[in-house]
């Protein structure tokens, strides 16, 4: 079970590898990962994980991204939306809602834009949370 099995089960995954997983499918969305997206990252993680390692935390970052830019675009809204069902076994609805949906809206914008492939990715991500996606809030 270490951070570079990139074929390891989402069921076997603790809460700071899925959520690094999901993260790095949004922040790969437009296809490349910038420096303060993966700084909103590591801001996420220090938030929800307080006590996590940075050093390996790095390591299952590095891990996700090799794996998911294997994958094409329909590839990775797919495996975005089995972590998001893997990640309702450790949060409540409501922490879903109300604290991880919000750090990622965070990631998206953390450098300046959400394009729409991130804001596609985003709705899918809402959807898997059983979020109601009807919000108007984007004007």
């Amino acid at each position: 079970m270490t951070p570079n099995d990139g074929n390891q089960s989402l069921d076997t995954m603790t809460p700071l590898e899925l959520l690094t997983h999901l993260i790095t499918c949004l922040e790969l969305a437009d296809g490349r990962m910038d420096f303060e997206e993966r700084e909103a990252w590591a801001d996420t993680l220090s938030d929800l994980f307080p006590d996590h390692n940075p050093e390996r935390a790095v390591d299952i970052l590095q891990s996700a991204s090799q794996k998911i830019l294997e994958q094409n675009s329909m590839e990775r809204m797919q495996y975005a939306s089995e972590i998001c069902t893997a990640l309702k076994s450790h949060y409540s609805d409501d922490d879903l809602s109300s604290k991880v949906y919000p750090k990622l809206e965070s990631i998206a914008e953390a450098d300046g834009m959400v394009l729409s492939s991130e804001s596609e990715m985003l709705n899918a991500i809402k959807s898997s949370f059983g979020m109601a996606s009807e919000n108007p809030n984007n004007e």
